[in-house]
């Protein structure tokens, strides 16, 4: 289908608010948003995104930093949007933290400000004209370590990223996406911004509830999705087992379980892509959606370096994080991977492989076998401090398997030395950012007795 790039009225690429106005002046009455309490149509997100974003400018300096506690509402959304289209950077915070850690957040960024409710700052001054290179947002990274970092995204990036996926998986102004990814991460900002670009609705579902989204579904509410492997593991088991009218849904946040993927009558398409990238860069074939061999989207550059670094390049590509200076040349990632023509297999992440005896373990093949066998619901493997051998394999996982049939099982799959040999079974795994395991915690759990 192919990247399409509209010349705005400045003569650059078309931009969200370029998009905004034209579904307001062409499709009024269709919807944008829908949180469960109200829907909004284009008609009037634009006259209310207008207002605040006058109201932004009438109080706060050009180009400023400005904070927003990303709420799944109308109304954070919408403030969200007016934001950039007020020529401010976009900090988006999470809702779901005290505000001890917000106010953290918030110098790291050099906030400004942080904006509370929408209705005090409507004001008719409107928007401003950015340029397609000029700042729409800083967004956190999710990553597990360090101090945490806000990857500078410009409007290009962001039609970038939305146009690609767009292309992939015909989005199209009839589709109806459903949105239960934290909206302060880059996974749920990007549903706002395909949806603005294409002109069809966000359905706003609130904090992720798996009775209620196997409603919507089943119920034909839905067309698109993103998730992450554990809410779709969740649906199963709240007895998803239809779905009319769903067309695809995005899965990514890291590895895609293979129960997720084989069991749900959902079209699931495994992603690789990451903050600094607004989002997926490569994703499964909806024709052919193997989690191993994903399609590099249109508009994307992504090759694998001599050291077997994901290399990702292209117009959606940030060049780089606040207050540090901008990056020289494409990013080179911390994943390994292989590609297969136009197809990139993601391996796992350079700085969690395993040396046990001389020998390096990838952690994520690891857990892969694991997951396969019946009674393991989640698993992550680390490598814990041996005097003798450097480190040793460790795996901790959910569910009712025994780690001893466990191992039995390995033993025709895996190579000896990838084999765990410590083993801990927990009711849950520590997580961090979406549906990603914290492996600095579970390492922990092997220092505390409780592992064979």
């Amino acid at each position: 289908m192919g990247i399409r790039y509209v010349s705005s009225a400045t003569g650059g690429i078309e931009l969200l608010l370029d998009w905004l106005s034209r579904w307001a002046r062409d499709t009024p009455d269709a919807p944008f948003l829908i949180d469960g309490r109200q829907t909004v149509d284009f008609g009037h997100a634009y006259q209310r995104v207008a207002a605040l974003a006058g109201g932004v400018r009438s109080k706060l300096p050009l180009g400023a930093r400005v904070g927003v506690v990303m709420y799944p509402n109308v109304e954070s959304v919408l403030m969200a949007l007016a934001v950039p289209m007020a020529g401010m950077t976009l900090v988006p915070l999470p809702a779901t933290v005290d505000d001890v850690e917000r106010r953290r957040l918030s110098e790291i960024a050099g906030v400004h400000s942080v904006l509370g409710s929408a209705h005090d700052f409507e004001t008719s001054l409107g928007l401003a004209e950015p340029e397609d290179d000029a700042a729409h947002s800083a967004v956190f990274t999710s990553g597990t370590s360090g101090l945490p970092r806000a990857a500078r995204l410009t409007w290009a990036n962001i039609e970038a990223s939305a146009a690609a996926s767009a292309a992939h998986i015909d989005h199209s102004a009839s589709d109806r996406w459903l949105a239960v990814l934290p909206l302060h991460h880059v996974g749920g900002l990007s549903i706002l911004w395909r949806s603005v670009r294409q002109g069809s609705a966000v359905l706003l579902a609130g904090p992720f509830n798996p009775g209620k989204v196997v409603g919507l579904i089943q119920d034909g509410e839905v067309t698109l999705a993103s998730f992450v492997s554990p809410m779709v593991e969740q649906l199963l088991e709240y007895g998803l087992d239809r779905a009319p009218n769903f067309r695809c849904g995005l899965i990514g946040g890291g590895p895609a379980s293979e129960r997720a993927l084989s069991a749900s009558p959902l079209l699931l398409l495994p992603t690789y892509g990451m903050t600094e990238t607004g989002s997926q860069v490569a994703t499964a074939d909806p024709a052919e959606p193997r989690p191993d061999r994903l399609v590099v989207l249109d508009g994307a550059s992504v090759s694998v370096s001599e050291t077997g670094h994901v290399v990702v390049d292209g117009p959606m590509v940030s060049r780089g994080y606040l207050d540090e200076p901008d990056r020289v040349g494409p990013l080179v990632t911390g994943d390994l991977g292989a590609m297969h023509g136009n197809r990139l297999e993601v391996i796992g992440r350079s700085d969690s492989v395993i040396v046990t005896g001389g020998e390096n373990v990838m952690p994520e093949r690891v857990e892969s076998a694991i997951a396969r066998l019946s009674g393991v619901g989640r698993v992550a493997v680390v490598g814990v401090p041996d005097p003798r051998w450097g480190e040793l394999v460790a795996a901790a996982y959910t569910g009712t398997a025994d780690h001893p049939d466990i191992e039995t099982h390995l033993r025709g799959v895996l190579a000896s030395f990838e084999i765990p040999r410590r083993w801990v079974r927990v009711s849950e795994l520590p997580m961090i950012g979406v549906g990603k395991v914290d492996r600095s915690a579970v390492a922990r759990l092997f220092d505390t007795g409780s592992a064979s």
